[in-house]
């Protein structure tokens, strides 16, 4: 098994910790977990699909749209620094955000339980440009959410009349396919912050005779793909009764629709390659096909879950932990939310918004409206401050160097197990997560106001110093001028890499901080995958270890944590 880091190769100088001992409590870590089941995720699709159609393709032909040449998307970079960001682009993710304006208010900081596992499907870590998963003890993590530049929201999820596939597709070779889209403003552009649309019916025909040649659905996210044909064809999309197809081929052919708005199919095609670009866009409302039950004409006693808002929110929110203040600091005048701490945590914690539940047993009712979110992040704003959370690179080109990495599976305790699968189609892992009962079967993870899996474009490990202040309490040193190895997982591909919260020029000059960067050997930035950032905290002594075939463990190994000595 490879090791995580080869410390004497990889970085010669890097002697802080003694190499016997860390091999020794790595092994006796690896050999005690060994004897729990690995988690298990389905097998991915090799390109087959399953039809869920009931129906049976037209033969009749129908009249074609035709198209004129469109441009493509060229490939971006930005960052490091402020000024390499266009005005609208979040520089926390690289992308495009629905509402600029946002993006001059700093960062709420939402800590989101993880455990007990009641609390799942949990609202918001979806939209979240950041996620750090921390260890708080007893085996359990916990989310710190960053909200910036977008905020969470309900977004209608429709039957699209089929299967919502949760098989990820992995072609043989070169492909055709992309996405369907919820087009929210109706623009008939693909934005960064719009939704896909699962269950929806695709068909390949033959671009003459119209016979069907693979049929398959898009899973949660919109996506769906087909092997590559030499012949010409025709890509035919079944839109759901409730909604419309939007203006087909607005602006570049990487974000327009591709269906003609009558017929839901795209003009007869043909390509020597993969071919990436043919997306469906819907519009209209989403109505419910099942009916409406009246509701009952006398309720006595407190409905259940009375406590959730009718507008969109985020949580369950939970408890504060040292490690925040760490955090936040590198987020200046961000606001941190969580629902209450212990007093000799809460007292050391700069809170902005504590958030309370019901009561002690209904330990999922903390949860905060995102109107409360977007309040809490425009009253943390500090005029003579502008927000700079700038730092970091992002590119539509990997780094050299890296070694595939489809499957990434996560062990921080044998009851808190989770996995990333990456799809090739959508360029972005997908979560999944366990049912917390230590078998290690692993069920999607989606996030409870879009019902979609979560999807992102980099997971990244650190590996910090855990301190411990007492029993199951942690606090993770992040503090000024830390370095430390890292890995980047983005693209299908693992690369060794470092965090760091180093001064650079900017920091020198403002004496203000910005977030962790991400840097190689020689302190080059280390572009990330223009997206969003699932950042796991593991300890020192934990691994991240390529098992082969494109398989990756990261195996989190426990700090040192007794029991507390009672005082008399």
């Amino acid at each position: 098994m490879q090791r995580a880091f080869d410390y004497c190769n990889y970085i010669s100088d890097e002697t802080a910790y003694n190499q016997s001992m860390h091999r020794a409590i790595l092994l006796l870590s690896l050999l005690i977990n060994a004897c729990s089941p690995p988690p298990s995720i389905p097998p991915p699709s090799t390109g087959t699909v399953t039809s869920f159609f009931t129906t049976t393709p037209t033969s009749t032909p129908v009249p074609l749209a035709t198209s004129t040449p469109q441009s493509r998307l060229s490939p971006v970079s930005y960052g490091p620094e402020a000024e390499d960001f266009p005005a609208a682009i979040n520089p926390l993710t690289g992308r495009e955000v629905f509402d600029p304006s946002l993006l001059k208010f700093p960062a709420v900081l939402v800590s989101i339980s993880n455990m007990p596992v009641t609390a799942r499907p949990q609202a918001g870590p979806g939209f979240a440009p950041w996620v750090y998963e921390l260890y708080i003890g007893e085996g359990a993590t916990r989310f710190l959410n960053v909200f910036y530049g977008d905020f969470p929201r309900a977004i209608p999820n429709i039957n699209g009349g089929c299967k919502v596939r949760d098989e990820i597709i992995h072609p043989k070779g070169d492909w055709i396919g992309n996405r369907v889209w919820l087009d929210e403003n109706g623009n008939g552009q693909q934005e960064a912050w719009e939704a896909g649309v699962g269950g929806v019916c695709v068909r390949l025909l033959n671009g003459t005779s119209r016979q069907l040649l693979a049929e398959t659905t898009t899973d949660s996210n919109g996506y769906y793909a087909f092997e590559h044909s030499e012949a010409e064809v025709i890509i035919q999309f079944l839109k759901p009764a409730a909604y419309e197809f939007t203006k087909p081929d607005v602006g570049n052919d990487d974000g327009d629709s591709d269906a003609d708005s009558t017929t839901g199919e795209t003009p007869p095609f043909q390509t020597d390659s993969t071919a990436s670009f043919w997306d469906a866009g819907l519009i209209g409302e989403a109505v419910s096909e099942e009916p409406i039950s009246a509701p009952t004409p006398i309720v006595t006693g407190t409905p259940p879950n009375w406590y959730i808002p009718s507008e969109p929110y985020v949580g369950p929110i939970r408890s504060g932990r040292l490690t925040y203040n760490q955090i936040g600091h590198m987020f200046p005048n961000s606001c941190l939310v969580y629902a209450s701490a212990a007093w000799d945590i809460g007292e050391r914690l700069d809170a902005c918004e504590i958030v309370f539940g019901v009561d002690k047993s209904t330990p999922n009712s903390a949860l905060l409206t995102v109107t409360r979110l977007r309040e809490l992040a425009e009253q943390s704003l500090n005029p003579g401050q502008p927000v700079n959370y700038s730092g970091n690179s992002f590119s539509d080109q990997a780094p050299a160097g890296g070694q595939a990495a489809s499957t990434i599976k996560v062990f921080y305790h044998s009851y808190t197990q989770s996995a990333w699968q990456y799809d090739p189609i959508s360029q972005t892992y997908l979560r999944w997560t366990d049912l917390a009962d230590g078998t290690g079967t692993l069920v999607p993870a989606t996030d409870r106001l879009s019902e979609r899996q979560m999807a992102f474009e980099n997971v990244i490990v650190v590996f910090a110093e855990h301190l411990r202040f007492r029993h199951n309490q942690l606090e993770i040193d992040f503090s000024l001028g830390q370095k430390n190895f890292a890995y980047l997982f983005r693209d299908g591909q693992g690369f060794k890499m470092y965090w760091s919260t180093g001064n650079r020029e900017w920091e020198k000059t403002t004496g203000l901080v910005r977030p962790m960067h991400f840097v190689d050997v020689q302190n080059n930035p280390i572009p990330l995958h223009p997206g969003r950032t699932w950042i796991h905290i593991v300890t020192p002594f934990s691994a991240v270890t390529d098992q082969g075939n494109e398989n990756w463990l990261i195996q989190f190994v426990q700090p040192y944590d007794p029991e507390d000595t009672p005082v008399p």
